[in-house]
């Protein structure tokens, strides 16, 4: 067993005042013009558009199953899984893998590992994703702790650092929520100019008239009758007055202006966060083609993001496999589910292919279909006979057989299945003492028979056809 010293113990006197004076700047070019850091950023999801789009993606993650698998399949590495399986069993997982996808939304985020120790091993108690705000990058790259007292180097084996899409010049990472500052800023202040050109142009124009020679105070009254019309729908004036409720087609044309604006930017911020907006660029022109494309690329998005996900847990259990079983066992590992939608063009290929012959064994299943070759029964077309397939069985007939050999094939195949049938209703019965129990002993045996054997609707089917070429021919004659 490794011994390493307690990263949790004296947590200040572990780094002792690493004063930083070259702080390495986020190159991120968005938030330095708009002056803004990461908690602007969060203030993005008060806006319901990103909210919503957020927690869609965020599914990707936080809704999938997952397991804990060995690192191969040694006592040893066996042993470390089923340690790890009960070391992460009161892990809160949505909320943690939530907390993980800052990364993605702001580059990067430090995960904390709250160690400690039963007996002689040590436990990851807590693995809690902390805000990436309260950090920031040394010009030697190094993860530093802001702290109002000075500035701390955090401790090796204490955090787990999740990136997204880093580089050398920027170890900050992608932040994807910088993509949608701008298309949000733009629609918040979009629907206070909107709302603005409601109030003002929405109601109908009333435009009121006055004769010639109207006094000053004439015209200042027929001003507040007006304006009392549009607050209280009532107003009066002098007999001679004349009011016009005009509406202005113009004006309703520009309104839509503002709603199309509105939609632009709910566009920018779909494609920004999923990659795609489906209905909302394909509107009524959409096609299966491009449903399709837009699927895979939201597919492709959700595996990365579990690959992010996956890649901080199996630092972690590669931590505490070291700490506890040496170097010289491989680590367990976390594996999502991958839900994968069946290949409908695939699929209906391989039916063709099945119906002209062709069987396909348990390895084919399991490589493009995504299905575990456990859950997989290949049945031999030799002995048995499904019944969805065993028409197109008897009926499929060789380029070198004649017709009268390929009926006579069938009439032997169908009379020899029925005879084997009766054999073994016949010895059912033989073994029978009453009525009663050869009635339950041919039941049981009728099931069992046709679980795989051709149903008796089949063989007739089959029959039919060999007596309707058996007619055809003769009729030629």
């Amino acid at each position: 067993m490794i011994k390493i010293p307690n990263p949790d113990k004296h947590f200040a006197d572990l780094i002792r005042k690493y004063s930083v004076l070259d702080i390495l700047s986020d190159p991120d070019i968005i938030l330095a013009k708009a002056g803004i850091g990461i908690p602007n950023l969060r203030n993005l999801l008060n806006d319901a558009q990103v909210e919503t789009i957020w927690n869609t993606r965020l599914a990707g993650v936080t809704g999938v199953g997952f397991s804990i698998e060995p690192g191969d399949a040694t006592p040893k590495a066996k042993k470390a899984a089923s340690f790890i399986k009960e070391m992460v069993r009161s892990y809160d997982f949505p909320t943690i893998i939530s907390a993980m996808m800052d990364a993605v939304a702001f580059g990067f985020c430090p995960v904390e590992i709250i160690w400690n120790t039963a007996g002689r091993q040590w436990r990851a108690a807590s693995f809690i994703p902390k805000p990436p705000e309260w950090f920031f990058f040394s010009s030697a790259k190094e993860l530093m702790f802001r702290s109002s007292i000075s500035d701390l180097k955090v401790p090796e084996n204490k955090f787990i650092l999740i990136q997204n899409r880093p580089t050398y010049q920027n170890p900050y990472g992608v932040k994807l929520f910088s993509k949608v500052y701008w298309p949000v800023t733009f629609k918040r202040n979009g629907v206070r100019w909107w709302v603005t050109f409601l109030e003002k142009y929405g109601s109908p124009f009333i435009y009121g008239k006055f004769q010639k020679g109207a006094s000053s105070e004439d015209k200042d009254d027929l001003l507040s009758a007006l304006e009392d019309m549009i607050a209280n729908s009532v107003a009066v004036g002098p007999d001679d007055s004349y009011v016009e409720i005009k509406g202005d087609t113009v004006r309703s044309q520009s309104g839509k202006v503002h709603e199309s604006f509105y939609d632009a930017q709910n566009t920018e911020i779909a494609k920004a966060i999923l990659g795609q907006t489906l209905t909302s660029d394909i509107g009524e022109h959409g096609s299966r083609a491009a449903a399709q494309v837009h699927y895979q690329v939201k597919a492709d998005i959700t595996k990365s993001d579990q690959r992010l996900v996956a890649q901080a847990f199996n630092k972690l259990f590669a931590l505490v496999t070291l700490f506890n079983f040496g170097s010289n066992v491989p680590p367990p590992r976390f594996v999502f589910e991958q839900m994968e939608e069946l290949h409908k063009d695939r699929a209906e290929r391989d039916k063709i292919l099945y119906d002209m012959g062709a069987r396909f064994n348990a390895d084919y299943l399991s490589a493009h279909y995504q299905i575990d070759p456990s859950h997989i029964e290949v049945q031999s077309s030799s002995s048995t006979f499904s019944q969805t397939g065993a028409s197109q069985q008897f009926s499929r007939r060789d380029n070198s057989e004649t017709v009268e050999d390929f009926t006579s094939r069938l009439e032997k195949q169908g009379q020899d299945t029925i005879d084997s049938f009766i054999d073994d209703f016949q010895r059912e019965i033989d073994k029978s003492k009453s009525f009663e129990v050869a009635s339950k002993r041919v039941l049981n045996r009728h099931k069992r028979q046709f679980k795989h054997r051709l149903t008796l609707a089949q063989i007739l089917d089959n029959l039919r056809y060999v007596a309707a070429s058996a007619g055809a021919s003769n009729a030629k004659k």
